[in-house]
């Protein structure tokens, strides 16, 4: 087995409403020339366009790249050295398809901004660009893995659309990830369309219990989110979050964590890559240890979250500071633990 290897290159494409090039993997810097990876891949090195995952699991973490091998093998049902068989043999061949749908949503998430939000560009008074994606060169009979996203893609007609084509082509063993902020109470019809698939992911971006959730996904309420858990699970057998983790929300971790296992919902948490100013790194030494005395819980997760990002903190409150300006709140209120930190 080749430990080089990565789906991503070989059998995924993504669609963006931020830029028009093709994308193979969203931790590619921009311009990869996706044959150079691939060839990196083969000569079995490291290519260094992909050292986003190589330094995420030098640490210790899962990388995308170990994410998505274990999930296309599972889903293909194929052994990932057949895959890769496959994958050296036959180059590109589109199987999976991370889709942003568009750029339409109802939040003014902290680490977000008005190219991906329109509810951002609106808090910003800008005029509102709708972007939306692409898909009329994609052959979704074809498609193995489906992971919608936004924006908010429940409140995307395109969502909608696409699922009722995949029905329409027969591919309802198509693993479908929808990813969602949780806020959107789901119509019968939505209910009746999203019933066909089987393999319904539902997955919530959730990054913080009660106050916290509701300052870091401003103006979201953490009452309607957990109204809809409740109702996600009646239509899905897999429920599951996805949860970032950054310097707003690192020193909550248990919190976090403790709540997920309480109502049984599995996760993945990830770090904070761009903007880097919210990195879990970028705190002061002092803090930093006030975050590891909390969280003895989880111990090495947090101390090896808190290892990624430089310390940029200047750049961190001047744009606390604009977002809270924006939106009529004050950190204080939210995470008085961090707030108590400024200098």
């Amino acid at each position: 087995m080749n430990n080089y290897f990565c789906v991503l290159p070989f059998f995924s494409y993504e669609t963006s409403h931020a830029s028009n090039r093709n994308i193979y993997c969203c931790q590619l810097p921009v311009n990869t020339d996706i044959k150079d990876v691939q060839n990196s891949i083969r000569n079995k090195e490291r290519s260094v366009a992909c050292s986003t995952c190589w330094k995420l699991e030098d640490q210790g973490l899962e990388s995308e790249r170990i994410i998505h091998n274990r999930t296309f093998d599972y889903y293909a049902d194929r052994d990932l050295e057949l895959i890769e068989q496959d994958a050296l043999a036959n180059g590109f061949t589109p199987k999976i398809l991370k889709l942003v749908t568009s750029n339409v949503c109802n939040a003014t998430c902290i680490t977000c901004g008005p190219s991906s939000s329109t509810a951002w560009a609106k808090l910003e008074n800008r005029p509102i660009n709708y972007k939306v994606s692409d898909t009329s060169a994609i052959n979704l009979k074809e498609i193995v893995q489906l992971s919608l996203l936004g924006g908010e893609p429940l409140v995307e007609k395109k969502t909608f659309s696409i699922l009722e084509e995949l029905i329409r082509l027969e591919n309802t063993d198509c693993f479908i990830s929808l990813v969602t902020n949780g806020s959107v109470e789901l119509t019968q019809r939505q209910l009746d369309v999203l019933s066909n698939f089987k393999n319904l992911n539902i997955c919530v971006s959730i990054d913080g219990v009660g106050d916290r959730f509701e300052y870091i996904r401003w103006p979201l309420k953490w009452s309607q989110l957990q109204y809809n858990l409740d109702k996600f699970k009646q239509i899905s057998r897999y429920v599951s979050v996805s949860c970032t983790i950054s310097n707003l929300n690192i020193f909550y971790y248990t919190e976090l964590i403790d709540f997920f296992k309480a109502n049984q919902i599995e996760y993945l948490c990830r770090q904070v890559v761009s903007p880097s100013y919210f990195a879990p790194g970028n705190l002061s030494e002092e803090f930093k240890q006030q975050v590891l005395d909390k969280n003895k819980k989880y111990y090495n997760e947090v101390e090896s979250f808190l290892k990624f990002g430089e310390v940029a903190l200047d750049k961190f409150w001047q744009e606390i500071d604009r977002q809270d300006q924006l939106k009529g709140i004050n950190i204080r209120d939210y995470l008085p633990e961090l707030a108590n930190t400024r200098i």
